[in-house]
């Protein structure tokens, strides 16, 4: 049965093979479940498909972490009654409870749960899932506990309280080294302690940072978030996290900042977001101007949160999209499949073909920009007529990649 809240380990050993299978069967609900034989990349068996969700890490401060006043305490198992203590801390509030939910689905593995009171004499069962620190249960959490589990949390949190489907590489128990097709952008690296005083909460941004931008993650303008940039002035972890070892080395980071557990989240466009696509010259959006007919032109206009100017970005093949505009359902095609430069780029129904793919290339230049090419022809781009298209209305066209700033646009959140 499919949950927003498990997590899908893929198997290990003989059900290797069925790696594909797993991912699919064990999808999050409202998620795009990862296509049988879409296996990642590298160490198959370790690597982890989780969902995020954690809205904050409730009851940190400045001056405390979590192994203080919060009925919490490392030196005892999470199952003894002075480990995590019921009716006081976390235990007493509805943020609370969300923390140690995420706390024990990182700490401890599948088929093993706690269960815990709150000040009413309620019961509550949280559920393992991921298994970054099984002695947890039973025995004192060290500090290679402290600092796999805290790095779990921090990957996990979500400002928005959203659930979105991330994909986990580290060092530490329970995740291991791989990368999949299915989601191929490196959103960033978590790291730190939340149990010491002060907490130590951290993050740097992947390579992909801003790009395929989610709600309440890195790169969507994140606000409230518990965790702080690990270097300012840094461009990307590479530059001061230790990779990982051949042949994992460009999966993650085995240490980051004197940290030797790290988590790196890689993910996809959300399906279920609505992005605007807007232009770096003119600063206008990809538009159909409110039509629904089949081969109308997209235009572009200045952005006004409008239903024809949203669109869904939904991966059909490894890094092959279709845009789908949600006042139509139409998606973003070339007019009848022609490859002539001046192409104007129109919405009609999804029927798989190569003008309605589009794959997604960044500037990587940490601006945000990106081209945008059909898959039927790798060297054409969206793009505007010319560099002096600023006016509104004017039709989007394909033209051959030149490097232009018009021919590069700008992925964002549609409020």
């Amino acid at each position: 049965m499919r949950s927003n809240d498990v997590a899908c380990a893929k198997w290990r050993g003989a059900m290797l093979v069925g790696a594909g299978l797993c991912l699919s069967a064990c999808a999050m609900e409202g998620e795009e479940p990862y296509a049988a034989g879409d296996e990642p990349v590298g160490s198959v068996e370790q690597s982890l498909v989780s969902t995020n969700g954690l809205k904050s890490i409730n009851g940190l401060t400045s001056t405390n972490g979590l192994d203080s006043l919060n009925g919490l305490k490392s030196i005892n198992g999470l199952k003894s009654i002075n480990g995590l203590s019921s009716g006081v801390g976390l235990m007493t509030s509805d943020a609370g409870r969300d923390t140690v939910k995420y706390l024990v689905r990182c700490a401890l593995p599948a088929g093993q749960s706690i269960t815990k009171k709150d000040q009413n004499g309620v019961s509550y069962t949280f559920a393992g899932q991921i298994g970054v620190a099984p002695q947890w249960a039973d025995a004192a959490c060290d500090l290679d506990c402290q600092e796999s589990v805290s790095a779990c949390l921090l990957a996990h949190v979500n400002t928005t309280g959203q659930n979105i489907a991330l994909w986990l590489d580290g060092n530490v128990q329970g995740v291991g080294w791989g990368q999949s097709t299915g989601a191929p952008y490196e959103e960033g690296s978590f790291f730190g302690n939340l149990f010491v005083s002060p907490p130590k909460m951290f993050y740097c941004n992947g390579k992909d940072f801003d790009k395929g931008v989610v709600p309440g993650r890195i790169g969507a303008n994140q606000v409230g978030a518990p965790y702080t940039y690990a270097w300012k002035g840094a461009e990307v972890c590479k530059d001061f996290c230790t990779q990982a070892d051949i042949p994992n080395q460009n999966d993650g980071y085995k240490a980051c900042g004197g940290l030797n557990h790290v988590v790196t989240v890689w993910r996809n466009f959300d399906p279920n977001t609505s992005y605007k696509i807007c232009n770096r010259v003119s600063g206008k959006c990809l538009d159909n101007a409110g039509s629904s007919l089949e081969s109308g032109a997209i235009v572009q206009n200045g952005y006004a949160g409008t239903q024809g100017q949203k669109w869904q970005i939904v991966q059909v093949n490894p890094k092959q999209y279709k845009v789908v505009n949600k006042l139509s359902g139409k998606v973003l095609s070339v007019y009848q499949k022609k490859t002539a430069d001046s192409t104007p780029i129109v919405q009609t129904a999804f029927a798989g073909g190569s003008e309605q793919l589009w794959s997604f290339t960044s500037m990587a230049d940490a601006t945000g920009f990106h081209a945008i090419s059909p898959v039927m022809m790798a060297t054409s781009v969206l793009a505007l007529p010319s560099a002096n298209s600023t006016t509104s209305g004017q039709t989007v066209q394909e033209w051959t990649w030149n490097g232009s700033s018009y021919m590069q646009w700008s992925i964002g959140l549609a409020n």
